[in-house]
Parts: C-alpha cells; sequence; structure tokens
C-alpha cells in the first residue's frame, strides 16, 4: 500500500432517470431519483477510502450545504480531507444529470465558477508516493506536481481541455477516455483501424504508458511495440455516470498494490462495468469482494 493524493474536481450530483432522454419544451416524471457526491477525482478518493487505501485528496468547496455534504462523505470513508480549500466565496458545484433508462448512458449538466485561489499550503507528514489528476483545478494540481516531484502521476483524461493537454504531458500514466483520444487526434470516432495511429499520435503529448478506454469495447494500450487489446466486462448498463471516475480510481488502487499493468486494467475495467448496473456515479462504487469475485468468473 503506497500513500495516495487525489487533485481535482468536487461536484454535488443529482441524477434523474428518464426513460428515454427528454424532448425540449416538455415535461417529465421521473422514475427515479440519486442525490450523492461527485466529481471525478472526488470519486476516485472515495473509492480508495472504501477499500482501505491511505488516501488525501485537494479541491475546492463552498462553505455551504454541498460542500459540507461532499466533506462528509469523504470522512466516513477515511479520505483525508484536511487540505481541501474551503471558502465562502466559492460556490461548490453542482450538476444535474439526465440517466437514459433506454441505453444507460448519461447527460450532464454541470455549474461551476473558474476562480484563482490564494494562499494554500499542503500539509502533509509523508509525502504521496502516488497521484491522480482529472485536469480539474489546474492551479493546485501544478502546486502537487512541484511539490512533490517524486511521485508516481496518473491522469484521468475525461475530456480534451487544458488541464488535461498541461497534465498529460508529465504524468507518468496518462489514462484517457475515447473522447479525449478522438479530439486530440482530430478523429470524428475510433475504430479499430485506428488504434495504431491513435497510440502513435498520443506519444506526441506523452512518452510514457498511455491507455485509451473505449467503453464497451474495453481499452487499448502499446506495450513492447504492439497494440495490447483488453476486453470489457459484460454489463447490463442502467447509469454508466462515475464509471470512467471508478475506472481511474480502481487503476490508481492497482498501483498502490503492485498489480501488473495487465492485471490492474481488468481490475479496473471489473469495477467500472459493475457501477453501470446501478443508478447513480459514487453510490454505484461495487464491493471490493465482489469485484474479486467477478474477476474469478471470468
Amino acid at each position: 500500500m503506497k500513500k495516495i493524493l487525489c487533485v481535482g474536481h468536487s461536484a454535488y450530483d443529482i441524477t434523474y432517470l428518464l426513460p428515454n432522454f427528454p424532448i425540449e419544451n416538455r415535461k417529465y416524471k421521473a422514475e427515479d431519483r440519486i442525490m450523492v457526491s461527485g466529481g471525478p477525482a472526488g470519486n476516485a478518493s472515495y473509492l480508495l477510502g472504501k477499500y482501505g487505501e491511505q488516501v488525501s485528496y485537494i479541491t475546492t468547496l463552498g462553505n455551504d450545504v454541498y460542500g459540507r455534504e461532499i466533506l462528509n462523505d469523504l470522512n466516513e470513508v477515511g479520505v483525508d480531507t484536511k487540505n481541501i480549500v474551503v471558502r465562502d466565496e466559492i460556490v461548490t458545484p453542482c450538476s444535474i444529470i439526465i440517466a437514459n433508462g433506454s441505453n444507460g448512458s448519461r447527460t450532464i449538466i454541470n455549474y461551476r465558477e473558474e476562480r484563482k485561489i490564494d494562499g494554500i499550503e499542503f500539509k502533509y507528514e509523508n509525502k504521496p508516493e502516488i497521484i491522480l489528476f482529472d485536469g480539474h483545478e489546474l492551479e493546485l494540481a501544478m502546486q502537487a506536481v512541484e511539490k512533490f516531484p517524486e511521485a508516481v502521476k496518473v491522469l484521468d483524461a475525461g475530456t480534451y481541455k487544458e488541464g488535461t493537454r498541461v497534465l498529460g504531458a508529465i504524468v507518468d500514466y496518462l489514462v484517457c477516455s475515447e473522447d479525449f483520444a478522438r479530439d486530440y487526434c482530430g478523429l470524428e470516432k475510433i475504430e479499430e483501424k485506428d488504434f495504431a495511429y491513435v497510440l502513435e499520435k498520443l506519444k506526441e503529448l506523452n512518452k510514457k504508458t498511455i491507455i485509451v478506454t473505449l467503453g464497451e469495447r474495453g481499452s487499448i494500450m502499446e506495450k513492447n511495440g504492439k497494440i495490447e487489446k483488453f476486453k470489457a466486462f459484460k454489463a447490463k448498463a442502467v447509469d454508466t455516470t462515475g464509471a470512467g471516475d471508478i475506472f481511474h480510481g480502481a487503476f490508481v488502487y492497482g498501483l498502490s498494490n503492485n498489480f501488473s499493468i495487465e492485471k490492474n486494467i481488468e481490475f479496473a475495467s471489473v469495477c467500472a462495468s459493475l457501477s453501470v448496473e446501478k443508478l447513480g456515479g459514487r453510490n454505484s462504487i461495487p464491493e471490493i469482494k465482489d469485484v474479486l469475485e467477478r474477476i474469478k468468473r471470468g
């Protein structure tokens, strides 16, 4: 087990389940509703705390009802929250999520204010050995890079933006979504014939370990000059909210426990596949015993 730091975005998620995606200018009654803390690095840190890892988290929160709820959730699973920036002038981000019951897709509408954060001091008795970034809170992320240069660095590159571009160039593991890879490579979609091109193109940004997640098609990486493909575990998708966050948190768990890269991707894939079978994001993080059982079944 290694000391882990997660840096990035927090939000409070309100998810509504509808039988189909809504049409503009109509009223709908949701089939279900989930209200739970969220955010990519926030969900990853929660998973790591739930799985018994020594994890801390840095984000920005408002001194408001959503901010306090997020702190309470993290503290319940033992996440070290002492370096989280809580300010009266910050509004805690909130997301409205529409889960489409017909296919399990999710549409996220998020509100967050961009503010320069001054007067930050990281206080750690022991330096983190692994840092996970999600491309948000770039100012905090770069301070962590400068303060802990020897840590193994992982990026959850969900979308192509300034934060993921900057951090993507300096991390040890660039674990990116199909959306990120497609936008970076200038493709409308990524087909199997494009795999070699995509992995080669991404080397322009990062020359270390690159993994591209492709949803239900699994994931790909290059090892020893060859493309390795990893299957996605079958799941009946109800809501894909948080699946990527859970994959990345589980991937860091594997690094902390010295998994091989192949075992690590398998473990993370199972965690993500189990999560989509339940409505909501953070609340859909599976129990580790269920993950290990699913791996055994193959």
